[in-house]
């Protein structure tokens, strides 16, 4: 069983759940109901740390990382927007606040033996929040779904729909013909998106409030080949 938050909604899934059709490889996982989790106890030093909403980000391969990264300054030049880091959450914003040495801790030991997994860009995307803007949508495989699954047992948030793996790669609030135009210069920065394969081979651990511009990162792990 795992669960997943996506900025503010609850999601609870159980492995048992997670089927793969031969045709496209496709996962989905079912919902049942939420319920509220605790962080784990911490000893009484860490009462005074100061306390933050973190997130777990899988980072793809460094070539690919410059090739996203080259994409999102272009349609921000265009179309605005804060600047963050590519990647695809695993965990978070957590609905619960850690302490740094709390937040490390449990992202060490998710950390521990986990491989680096392949994933594949389905196409480029416009959605319905500011934080899902244009994001490139992945396909939903084992590797990947299993890879949320994973670090979720291991920090245990608290969900409640689907568990959809995208990459956003624009944040903003566009109208729908802005979005449109936005569609057609990711594609025009960078024509073959749609089926590009990559690697993820690290993990990093976000201090991710509500101001883009004070997120932080925390630590990092390079996945074993």
């Amino acid at each position: 069983m795992f669960i997943y938050l996506n900025h503010g909604s609850y999601f609870l899934y159980t492995y048992s759940n997670i089927e793969t059709s031969l045709g496209g490889g496709k996962g989905t996982m079912t919902e049942e109901s939420a319920t509220p989790l605790q962080p784990p106890q911490t000893q009484e030093a860490e009462e005074e740390e100061e306390k933050a909403m973190y997130s777990v980000w899988a980072v793809p391969e460094g070539e690919v990382d410059d090739r996203f990264r080259r994409v999102m300054e272009g349609l921000r030049s265009e179309f605005g927007g804060p600047l963050f880091d590519p990647h695809l959450t695993l965990v978070g914003p957590l609905p619960y606040k850690l302490t740094a040495s709390e937040a490390k801790r449990m992202f060490k030991a998710a950390c521990e033996g986990f491989k680096a997994y392949p994933a594949t860009v389905d196409q480029v995307s416009a959605g319905t929040s500011h934080f899902q803007c244009i994001y490139l949508s992945l396909r939903h495989t084992v590797e990947v779904m299993n890879a949320a699954g994973h670090f979720m047992a291991h920090f245990k948030p608290m969900t409640g729909k689907f568990y959809v793996p995208h990459m956003s790669i624009l944040y903003g609030d566009l109208t729908d013909g802005e979005k449109k135009n936005a569609l057609e210069k990711a594609y025009a920065l960078d024509p073959s998106l749609d089926g590009l394969n990559f690697r993820i081979n690290r993990v990093a651990l976000w201090i991710t409030d509500a101001d883009v511009g004070s997120w932080v990162k925390i630590d990092e792990h390079n996945l074993i080949s």
